[in-house]
């Protein structure tokens, strides 16, 4: 029940052909823990700030942009008591970013944007920090040419980053200099026939430690139109990789004082699958009324190879006494479910349901780590005309949430959470937001947890904010 704050200034201007804009904001969201008697935090205390900036220049249909990104974090998080002492072990980071993205562009003809990302960490347990630095750069290219019924779109992108960690306290240098580099080209055909539409695309990539890989996809949709109702029916099939990035390869995340450490793996081979999918979409208006309703279902399966996700590794955990898990090829894992979305709007009213299933199974026939096998999302907003305000509900409901990796017994692997907010412009200049988040304050039981069983809960508990902003 402590008190957090945000504070955000955004401001832009228009000058001839030139367009300057820019924005601070400062978050501070203070730590809380569910038993006051103990040491350790649930959850530890984030500062955020972020700078922004952005200039423009037109011409015509030939634009040019620049936007900067600084941001910086202070993560801080009591772990436990030292022994005979007065000072505590906690869990803390500090990050430093600058993000710095080049654009020009030609209206609907072509495309060049450019980016470069310094990212600085020091994080890790007081006895046991880290410091990483991570370098990204990316350039890509678009060109979009019609010919006829066809629209075309080719591209490609070269990529490079690096990741360097070093262990403070021992002085050990644990990533030195790891980095990989790509070159990718993309080409995409859209044909429009009739009330039927045709995409098919092919990608390619060149990767410095994985070589070439590829990927194609086709699809497929048709529209059927009636006196009040719209139906789209779509279906699709293709192959997919992804190639292992420097974390997963190489990254140390230490949290012994919980018990757990995270060990990329530069075993790791590009992980690759096969998906089709098919749906349809309805709109019906009825003429005798002012409401529009939607529906939409969805079928979807992959079956992907070396599937990359994080193991326990008991011989190691064993050895150290924590769980240790690390990131790990599944020789084969598949994905199967179905997504069901219904909608209902007039003037005032806005309902929104959503139902997702998911199946997922290893190459063990077990389940695969955290993923909910339902989901339900749902959501109810009212706009007041007369005093130009809204009111909006949404609830969401997880339920049957496989355990992460190291938990053998289910203590909870459902909950339920609702939001509410409500937006109320007094003037023209000043409005304010009051809402809540997580209403029935469903939250993670540390009790669960220590006693070694699975809580699928969220961790922070009921938050409720007041907002207030000014117009100029």
């Amino acid at each position: 029940e402590r008190w957090g704050h945000t504070a955000k200034i955004n401001a832009s201007t228009r000058w001839e052909q030139w367009q300057l804009g820019g924005s601070v904001q400062h978050i501070a969201n203070p730590g809380f823990e569910y038993d006051p008697g103990t040491v350790v935090q649930d959850g530890g205390a984030v500062d955020k700030d972020f700078a922004t900036l952005s200039v423009g220049r037109y011409w015509d249909d030939l634009q040019i942009r620049y936007n900067g990104q600084w941001f910086e974090e202070t993560k801080d998080k009591p772990q436990s008591a030292i022994p005979g002492q007065n000072a505590l072990i906690r869990y803390q980071s500090d990050v430093t970013q600058w993000q710095h993205d080049f654009r020009i562009e030609k209206s609907h003809q072509w495309h060049v944007n450019g980016r470069y990302l310094e990212h600085d960490e020091l994080s890790g347990n007081s006895n046991g920090l880290r410091q990483t630095d991570i370098l990204l750069a990316e350039l890509d290219a678009q060109w979009i040419v019609s010919s006829g019924d066809i629209e075309w779109v080719a591209g490609g992108v070269l990529h490079t980053d690096e990741l360097d960690q070093y262990r403070i306290d021992t002085g050990t240098t644990e990533v030195d200099n790891a980095s990989r580099d790509s070159a990718e080209a993309y080409l995409q055909a859209n044909w429009h026939t009739g009330d039927t539409q045709w995409l098919g695309g092919l990608r390619v990539q060149n990767d410095s430690d994985f070589g070439w890989h590829e990927a194609i996809k086709l699809s497929v949709s048709h529209a059927v139109k009636q006196q009040t109702r719209k139906w789209q029916w779509r279906g699709g099939v293709g192959s997919s990789y992804r190639v292992p990035n420097l974390k997963e390869r190489y990254y140390v995340f230490d949290h012994s004082n919980l018990g757990y450490m995270v060990l990329g793996n530069s075993a790791l081979v590009p992980e690759t699958a096969l998906s089709a999918n098919a749906g349809v979409e309805v709109i019906w208006e009825p003429t005798s009324s002012q409401w529009q309703f939607s529906g939409d279902i969805e079928l979807h399966h992959t079956e992907a190879e070396a599937f990359i996700t994080t193991q326990l590794d008991r011989e190691a955990s064993e050895e150290a006494g924590l769980d240790i898990s690390v990131y790990q090829n599944l020789e084969e894992a598949t994905l199967s479910g179905v997504d069901i979305s219904m909608s209902a709007r007039n003037l005032n009213w806005h309902w929104q349901l959503h139902y997702s299933y998911l199946q997922t199974e290893g190459e063990q026939g077990q389940r695969l780590t955290e993923r909910p096998r339902h989901v339900v999302k749902a959501s109810v907003s009212y706009d007041f005309d007369n005093v130009d305000s809204t009111l909006q509900t949404y609830l969401v409901y997880e339920g049957d949430v496989s355990p992460a990796q190291g938990y053998t017994d289910i203590g909870r692997d459902h909950f339920t959470t609702v939001n509410l907010v409500y937006q109320h412009h007094l003037t023209d200049h000043w409005h304010f937001r009051a809402g809540a988040e997580n209403l029935t304050d469903t939250h993670r039981d540390p009790a669960l947890i220590q006693s070694g069983r699975w809580d699928a809960r969220p961790v922070a508990a009921r938050r409720i904010y007041l907002g207030f902003g000014y117009r100029f």
